[in-house]
């Protein structure tokens, strides 16, 4: 009931048939007090047209987002583009990923790199995305938006690239030789240096070595929890070498490891062992007296 000099506001609903052909429709609309004295007749026009076409008629999804690889390895990702309306399109795409990273574009069955693609109406086309990292990019997770944009319509994705890092052991001596000289009986420090030029640390580092019979090797510090990655980050080992005191004079091969779950390295380490002056001295003696023995005995026989 509406008072006098009130007014108030009726909705009106309309429901078109599935069928109906596009047009202008009009309709008739009719109001009237109880009595029937006063009434108004008001028109309402319809337009109808073919089937809406949804807004952001384009999805963009992946079924796996999230992949990893070593550092500086190429990852391909499957994203499915689909096209929601009812006419043909041209979408282009395009990736948003961090400085130094490099995204392409192929289909799904193919190696031709683009960079837009024709989609039929209410259709899906699957593209590979292949990702290259930096090879001196570090161990982490590093997001990667792919967007595709058909005239008004847009549609994106996020996908995540897990990179676990690379690690490249390095090991020198002070004197950057493998080698060194060392007395028999006595130890002798030999200093080198263990660092890290990757991207990941090397965990739970330790030494192995491969010796001749008798000696002793040790290492100050004998384990290195983690070697990080930079030149800032290189760790000082001192390895101390005890060739047994009997030991022959010359040239002998230690076999150094160093090892970790992580990675390894191996080289031959040469080392020159002297005798002690002391064992010389006796050893000359030795053959000092050898001699004047046998120079005594040539001196009897001769006045026999």
């Amino acid at each position: 009931m509406v008072q006098g000099e009130k007014s108030t506001t009726i909705e009106f609903k309309a429901k078109v048939p599935d069928k109906t052909n596009p047009g202008r429709y009009e309709v008739m609309v009719s109001a009237k007090d109880e009595s029937g004295a006063t009434s108004r007749v008001g028109k309402i026009s319809f337009q109808v047209t073919t089937k809406k076409i949804e807004t952001g008629g384009l999805k963009l999804t992946s079924q796996y987002p999230v992949l990893g690889t070593p550092t500086g390895q190429t990852l391909k990702f499957t994203v499915d583009l689909k096209n929601e309306t009812n006419k043909p399109l041209t979408a282009s795409v395009t990736a948003q990923a961090p400085t130094g990273w490099v995204v392409r574009f192929k289909p799904q069955f193919g190696d031709t790199q683009i960079s837009s693609i024709a989609l039929k109406e209410n259709a899906t086309e699957t593209l590979s995305v292949e990702i290259d990292s930096p090879t001196q990019a570090g161990a982490g997770e590093f997001p990667v938006t792919v967007r595709a944009r058909a005239g008004a319509f847009e549609a994106s994705t996020s996908l995540k690239v897990t990179l676990k890092g690379t690690t490249e052991l390095v090991v020198v001596t002070a004197q950057g030789t493998l080698n060194t000289s060392v007395t028999a009986g006595t130890k002798t420090p030999v200093a080198f240096y263990v660092g890290n030029g990757g991207t990941a640390p090397i965990r739970n580092l330790s030494f192995i070595t491969k010796k001749p019979d008798k000696w002793t090797i040790d290492f100050k510090p004998d384990k290195i929890d983690a070697v990080n990655p930079g030149k800032e980050n290189i760790r000082e080992v001192t390895m101390e070498i005890t060739a047994p005191p009997r030991a022959i004079a010359g040239d002998y091969l230690i076999q150094l490891t160093t090892s970790s779950p992580d990675t390894s390295k191996s080289f031959d380490f040469r080392v020159t062992v002297s005798t002690p002056t002391l064992w010389g001295w006796i050893g000359a003696l030795i053959v000092a007296a050898v001699v004047i023995g046998l120079g005594v005995v040539f001196v009897r026989l001769g006045r026999r």
